[in-house]
């Protein structure tokens, strides 16, 4: 029997892998993850999903700097506001399609200040 953190690991895992499905498939998006960040699906979703175990039930195995990778990616290809708009929008739609729990409301907050405060960090300060 999983215990209530375990559940909402595990439904954070699954929101994750169902929100990068969508993303990988957006004629906006697919391109800036696949062509211009280069990502590596096997290194990148364990790491998205320990940002979101990190930010959501405050677990200590995310120690990145977030905004130094997205600097680099906005050198090569600027991100546009269409970029963050669709992000936020695939983002809350998955999460209304795959709710956390308790965690659901703090999901949408987070993400919409994540979007913000990436889109206003690099434009100030790009790549």
């Amino acid at each position: 029997m999983l215990s209530p953190g375990d559940e909402t690991s595990q439904q954070i895992d699954q929101f994750v892998d169902a929100f990068y499905e969508r993303v990988l498939a957006d004629p906006l998006l697919a391109p800036m993850f696949l062509e211009v960040a280069r990502i590596d699906l096997t290194e990148h979703l364990p790491r998205i999903k320990a940002y979101w175990r990190k930010m959501l039930l405050g677990h200590s195995d995310y120690r990145r700097h977030m905004m130094q990778k997205h600097r680099e990616v906005d050198a090569i290809q600027r991100m546009t506001p269409e970029h963050y708009e669709r992000w936020l929008s695939l983002f809350e739609e998955t999460l209304e399609k795959h709710p956390l729990g308790a965690s659901t409301e703090r999901a949408f907050v987070l993400a919409r200040r994540v979007a913000g405060n990436m889109r206003q960090n690099l434009q100030r300060f790009p790549g």
